[in-house]
């Protein structure tokens, strides 16, 4: 196999295999949507802990 030919091979499967890239991208869909809002933040389970406490040593 020449060199000549060894080189055709690879750009033509560089080629598809840009193609099917471009094609897989395609069929995901556009990138230019805006993205999903975050959620808030949970709030914290010991919200209110420490009510109870005077702030002396125990």
């Amino acid at each position: 196999m020449s060199t000549a030919v060894k080189v055709s091979a690879f750009a033509a499967a560089l080629a598809a295999v840009f193609v099917v890239a471009w094609a897989i991208g395609s069929a995901v869909g556009p990138l230019d949507e805006a993205p999903a809002p975050v959620p808030p933040a949970p709030t914290s389970v010991h919200e209110g802990h420490h009510e109870g406490h005077t702030g002396g040593t125990p």
